[in-house]
């Protein structure tokens, strides 16, 4: 513009690049401004009246200061100031300011946008590892320690049978240790690991715990997070076996009905008089089921007979297979 209109008067390219100075420390304030008072946390109307406001007074304030200079090296003199001039240049000074600013919030507003995504997926990356690792602390401890002071008596009595618990305890922290990262197995994997957490316990409980399961095929490549079985006859043999004098018998059924899985443990024992909420580890089940498998599942516990309670488990049916291509 300097070279098109001010050819004849060389003072205006000074003019020129004192404006643009000015425009330049203004625009700089107002990023410090934004960053200080954190404007991109306003509601886009108010950052829209609050940046048109700053842009006009911004505007105003340049062009005062370009007059000033103008007078100082004798462009015009005050005889020739016109305020209608001012506000012309003030105007197109707006509008410059403005359209600047709104590429300057749009950037900064899509680079948050892109930040807090960024963080969102750190974040679920970082629950999915906490969630990894409380799965794999999941095991009771005292399960563990009973398990090697049974697998110890065995030494004495039953070399073999001792050699034998060894290596399911083996796989069993194989399998809770490995498992995919996607917190989903196949049922079929489920099962193995469960034959050999029953066998270690039928090692305590001896004759008192009697185990059986009917398993339909179609259901072994359904996907179910891990240690789901393990959990509902874990709290079977705990809540209901363990409180019994005699123990009593843990029945195992999967099926499928209506596109779901269920997974039934009725074991010998009674519910308390008093309604008593799902435990811990059954929520933290149903989220796992809910996270994994993107739809929720169901728990319900009822006394199905005088001396039988059930837990049912039902969540999604999804081929494992299918969701791992």
């Amino acid at each position: 513009m300097s070279v098109l209109w001010f050819k004849k008067q060389p003072g205006m390219y000074a003019v020129q690049f004192v404006g643009t100075g000015i425009f330049l420390v203004l625009t700089h304030l107002q990023r410090h401004l934004s960053h200080q008072y954190r404007w991109l946390d306003l509601p886009l109307g108010r950052l829209a009246l609050l940046v048109l406001a700053y842009n006009a007074l911004a505007s105003i304030i340049c062009q005062l200061l370009v007059c000033v200079f103008m007078l100082s090296i004798g462009l015009f003199t005050w005889q020739e100031f016109s305020f209608g001039y001012l506000v012309m240049y003030a105007a197109n000074g707006l509008v410059i300011l403005s359209f600047w600013s709104t590429i300057y919030f749009a950037f900064q507003a899509i680079r948050r946008w892109k930040e807090k995504e960024v963080e969102a997926w750190k974040l679920q990356a970082s629950l999915k590892e906490a969630e990894l690792q409380a799965i794999r602390s999941q095991l009771n401890p005292h399960f563990l320690f009973n398990s090697l002071n049974n697998i110890r008596s065995l030494v004495l009595e039953d070399q073999g049978k001792a050699r034998e618990m060894i290596t399911r305890l083996s796989a069993m922290m194989r399998y809770v240790i490995g498992y995919n990262r996607n917190n989903l197995v196949p049922v079929a994997e489920e099962l193995e690991f469960l034959d050999n957490y029953v066998a270690l316990e039928k090692i305590h409980f001896e004759e008192k715990l009697q185990f059986s399961s009917q398993v339909d095929a179609a259901v072994k490549q359904a996907a179910i997070p891990p240690l789901g079985i393990q959990l509902l006859v874990e709290n079977a043999i705990k809540h209901g076996i363990g409180t019994q004098l005699d123990g009593g018998r843990i029945h195992l059924s999967l099926h499928r009905q209506n596109g779901h899985l269920q997974v039934q443990v009725e074991n010998t024992g009674t519910l308390p008089t008093a309604l008593t909420p799902a435990g811990i580890g059954i929520e933290r089940l149903l989220e796992r089921v809910g996270h994994s498998l993107e739809q929720p599942g169901t728990f319900v516990l009822a006394q199905t007979s005088e001396h039988h309670v059930t837990a049912t488990l039902t969540l999604p049916y999804r081929e494992y297979e299918n969701l791992h291509h």
